[in-house]
């Protein structure tokens, strides 16, 4: 007898219990929650109903994980490049879309080898529901996925050279490492494992094929770092190269009375070649605000560097040679 009562009392209590879920919680509370979630952890919450698929969709969601992953190396440039991509798709339409058998979509015009990309979008077609509503997410799928080849510049450092390149980038989640298309390898070259050290944002809005206009020529003096534009005769395009202001030959290089930087020749320093090689430096008219150059290769703009972790990372290179 006694143990029926135990069973009914065991049932009442059941009866009283209530079953929460993470809807039941403040909306704030859940918002915290899902802000704690890796993306794959948002992928496996999503499945539970339609109501949280929503919530784990939320574009502050994704942008917040983007910025946490990609923020040093997607910046306005690439976020345009999206916008233009998305904008694209949205407003074709899908049956257009359906039949476009590449899945590939990218501003680019012209014709090999003067081919020039912006950015690249490829195997999209599966991705479409998303790119109107959630196009936060969309994008972060196709960063990690390498879907989305965007734009960046390379550091190149090898054969006495150290420079760095325009390109588009792919990633490669298997290898935490990137793709590269360069001008410099006629775009349809691929660098590969390329690691996430040697990519950055460009430093200034200025085209490859632009002269870079800076108002600090007149200031630089010996040992300030720079960055100079170069461009081999038969290129159409800059690439950026590390390099040190040094003295005029003239000049005994004694604080106290050198004049180099009141002089209006000046010595550019490549340090990356031997100090015998004919390429370690070059003078030019730092009052010609245009293209200089010899036969082998023309010098653009120079834009000087004042930030200690480019510094830092250009010396990082150079010493690793």
């Amino acid at each position: 007898m006694s143990s029926e009562k135990n069973c009914v009392s065991k049932l009442e209590k059941q009866k009283d219990c209530k079953v929460y879920s993470l809807l039941d919680l403040p909306e704030w509370t859940l918002d915290c929650i899902l802000e704690c979630l890796s993306p794959l952890d948002l992928f496996r919450v999503a499945q539970v109903c339609n109501c949280l698929r929503d919530k784990t969709r939320s574009d502050a969601l994704w942008e917040k994980l983007i910025k946490q992953k990609w923020g040093r190396l997607v910046g306005d440039v690439a976020y345009q490049e999206w916008l233009w991509h998305t904008t694209k798709i949205n407003t074709q339409s899908l049956l257009l879309l359906q039949h476009n058998q590449s899945g590939l979509c990218g501003s680019f015009s012209g014709v090999w080898p003067s081919l020039s990309f912006h950015s690249y979008l490829e195997n999209f077609i599966d991705l479409i529901s998303l790119f109107k509503n959630c196009s936060k997410m969309a994008l972060y799928i196709c960063l990690e996925s390498g879907r989305f080849w965007f734009p960046l510049q390379v550091y190149k450092n090898g054969n006495q050279n150290l420079f760095c390149c325009d390109a588009i980038v792919s990633y490669d989640c298997r290898t935490n490492t990137f793709q590269a298309r360069s001008p410099r390898g006629g775009w349809q070259m691929i660098e590969g494992n390329v690691p996430w050290n040697r990519l950055r944002i460009s430093p200034v809005e200025t085209s490859t094929r632009a002269f870079y206009m800076s108002n600090s020529m007149n200031d630089l003096k010996p040992g300030d770092q720079i960055e100079i534009q170069i461009r081999r005769r038969k290129d159409s395009h800059y690439n950026w190269w590390y390099a040190v202001i040094g003295h005029l030959e003239a000049c005994e290089e004694d604080v106290s009375q050198c004049h180099c930087q009141h002089n209006e020749m000046l010595v550019v320093e490549f340090k990356q070649f031997q100090s015998q090689s004919r390429w370690r430096r070059s003078v030019l008219n730092r009052n010609m605000h245009e293209e200089q150059g010899s036969r082998t290769r023309w010098f653009g703009g120079i834009r000087k560097l004042d930030n200690v972790e480019e510094i830092k990372r250009w010396n990082n290179f150079l010493e690793s040679r």
